[in-house]
């Protein structure tokens, strides 16, 4: 897939960008949250 909408995790300091982001696939679904919530681009996402 590629990029897509961000999303964060209210337990984590970054936001994910990407659909193949091992790490932002993870978060558990009533931890998840739409957009960026202020958080700076996680590294893994930069990367893709």
């Amino acid at each position: 897939m590629g990029k897509t909408s961000p999303w964060h995790s209210i337990l984590s300091n970054v936001h994910h960008n990407n659909t193949s982001c091992n790490t932002g696939n993870n978060i558990e679904r009533e931890n998840r949250r739409s957009g960026t919530g202020g958080k700076p681009l996680c590294a893994e996402c930069a990367r893709l």
